[in-house]
């Protein structure tokens, strides 16, 4: 919205510098000017000047400087329609109705009601709050907290009686019309008419912009109800996902330090805060957006942001959501990951700040941490479980703008899939230093590592057709699927299905992969001296022995995968999981101990 010509001008002309750059810093009067540390870097002794008579701001540090519109444009990282709107509100100049347009009266108007009507309520919820009999139990749920009567006030919190229209009367008792009730999302339409009070029995967070105005509430419940947080509706001065609670007390020190915390919830922003910890905000919920991200991103020149979100699935999907869009901002971005699932508020209360700031020099690098979460959320014992991964990997490691690092990566990627074959770790590199995003299935399936139980079969079935008929008709597609020999495997028991010799060229006709190839010579030239005879009985039972090698195997990496399963489904205390996967557990160590009887 354009405003009406000459209005910026009026408002410059009509500002004093010195009132609004006094609402962000504590200037002192020095000589003709006022000074104090600079806002937008980090200082000890002041370097930051304004000049009253001029209308100017100048920092001889960090070289900041201009009008009241270019210091209100940075400190609250704003553009200049906004800028102004912000000074003349300060500067107390409203703007002309006459020259604005009936539609952007209208919004204006509307705007500034459901302001009013929110600092209303949000007073009201304070006095509930401190009221002797009624506030009692929510007092002494923010005293269970470890919250401070000063922080309470600091963020404004509150109570909402137990009473349907306590808040409504109250509105209507101050002037509040019925048009008005129904702008503010305060209040419910009843199906019969009429309104009733959206919040009741619960303690309240307002929810501030960046200027410290009231612009929606959050609402948990006392006792038993649901939903546990109630937030409140969509209105003219708050859409959801477009701002960050308690950003308007973290901006100023999110500057100063040049990077952010980021923590889910109301209570894990306010503990640390009021410990000290004050360049930390929550994301309203686990669905960080994008215009969360970009509002973050105005208050740092080179932004960095430490994600500390819950450690149960929940949280951990969040954070690989907040991934794609803080990357996509250009962000150097961390993960913290709380030890023994505390969030921050249980672990600064129970720890301290101290505590909490140590944790820090525990953060990840985000591609660590996608690599970590990937391996564990995926079963890569088997060939298919590292082509997934890898390929789950891949686009995270595409997006990384430092060429030698992505090389880095995929290289660290390998070691940790024990992806062993130099050709592997060469083509992963590639892909992604060129920022490709998938990988041949084939390849990473080819380029395992060849268990001697599989080759030692292979040797057997390859050598004699008696008993390669004996073990094919007992072979099932789970004994080679995941092998890293499977594609050979394959190919004999379609030769035998089709009567045709599996000699090297019909194998190699059948292997798409050259390093599957390249490893038939060397099984078809066996002499079997290992086996310890050459009659059929013998390399029966010695094909026999290397078939229920392999199958122990196969259980052995199943184990190891229901482990990890295990463990992340205790930590969601998902009661119904864990006792599944224990009993599958057991059906397995049963038929693997089975297996090793014969």
């Amino acid at each position: 919205m354009r405003f009406p010509r000459g209005f910026a001008d009026d408002v410059k002309n009509q500002a004093d510098i010195v009132r609004v750059v006094s609402d962000y810093v504590t200037l002192k009067k020095r000589g003709a000017n006022y000074v104090a540390c600079c806002p937008f870097h980090s200082e000890k002794t002041p370097s930051f000047a304004v000049s009253q008579t001029k209308g100017l701001y100048k920092c001889f540090g960090c070289g900041a400087g201009g009008s009241v519109f270019s210091f209100v444009m940075q400190i609250e990282g704003c553009d200049f329609t906004e800028a102004i709107r912000i000074v003349a509100e300060k500067t107390g100049i409203a703007i002309p109705a006459a020259n604005a347009s009936e539609d952007y009266q209208k919004v204006e108007h509307n705007r500034e009601v459901v302001f009013r009507l929110n600092e209303l309520a949000a007073k009201f919820f304070e006095q509930v709050l401190q009221d002797e009999e009624t506030g009692k139990t929510a007092r002494a749920y923010f005293a269970a907290r470890g919250i401070t009567d000063a922080t309470q006030k600091l963020f404004r919190l509150g109570y909402a009686p137990d009473s349907w229209d306590a808040l409504l009367n109250h509105l209507r008792e101050q002037g509040a019309t019925t048009d008005e009730l129904d702008l503010s999302g305060l209040v419910v339409l009843k199906d019969s008419g009429g309104f009733y009070d959206r919040f009741r029995h619960r303690v309240m967070f307002p929810i501030v912009d960046s200027q410290g105005r009231v612009i929606a509430f959050g609402g948990r419940v006392m006792g038993e109800g649901e939903p546990k947080y109630l937030n409140s509706p969509e209105t003219t001065i708050y859409t959801k996902g477009r701002n960050l609670y308690g950003l308007a007390f973290a901006k100023n020190e999110i500057r100063a330090k040049g990077f952010a915390i980021l923590v889910e919830g109301y209570l894990d922003c306010i503990m640390p805060f009021q410990e000290g910890i004050h360049n930390i905000v929550a994301s309203l919920g686990t669905a960080l957006t994008d215009n969360q991200v970009r509002l973050l991103r105005r208050y740092m020149d080179k932004p960095q942001i430490i994600v500390n979100f819950d450690s149960d699935s929940a949280g951990q999907a969040a954070t690989m959501r907040s991934i794609e869009m803080l990357l996509a901002e250009g962000f150097k971005i961390n993960i913290l990951q709380m030890p023994t699932g505390k969030d921050p508020d249980e672990f600064v209360r129970t720890q301290g700040a101290k505590a909490f700031v140590e944790l820090f020099k525990t953060t990840q690098p985000y591609i660590e941490y996608v690599i970590e979460k990937t391996i564990n959320d995926i079963d890569t014992t088997r060939p298919a479980g590292k082509v997934e991964a890898i390929n789950a990997i891949l686009p995270h490691l595409a997006r990384m703008p430092d060429k030698v690092a992505r090389a880095d990566y995929a290289e660290q990627l390998a070691n940790r899939l024990k992806v062993d074959s130099r050709v592997i770790r060469d083509d992963m590199k590639r892909v992604a230093v060129n920022r490709q995003q998938t990988l041949d299935p084939k390849k990473v399936r080819a380029a395992q590592e060849v268990t001697q139980a599989e080759r030692q079969l292979l040797e057997i079935v390859l050598a004699d057709a008696d008993v390669r008929r004996a073990i094919v008709a007992n072979l099932t597609e789970a004994d080679y699927l995941e092998l890293a020999t499977g594609a050979i495997f394959k190919a004999i028991i379609d030769l035998e299905q089709e009567n045709i010799e599996p000699d090297f060229s019909t194998l190699s006709e059948r292997l798409e992969v050259e390093s599957e190839r390249d490893l038939l010579p060397t099984l078809m030239m066996s002499d079997l001296s290992w086996a310890g005879g050459d009659d059929v009985d013998t390399l029966l039972k010695k094909a026999t022995e290397a078939l229920a090698s392999l199958r122990r195997k196969k259980f052995e990496r199943r184990l190891d995968a229901i482990q990890l399963e295990l463990s992340q489904a205790e930590r969601d205390q998902d009661t119904q999981k864990v006792l599944s996967l224990y009993q599958e557990k057991m059906d397995l160590q049963k038929r693997k101990m089975a297996l090793a009887l014969l």
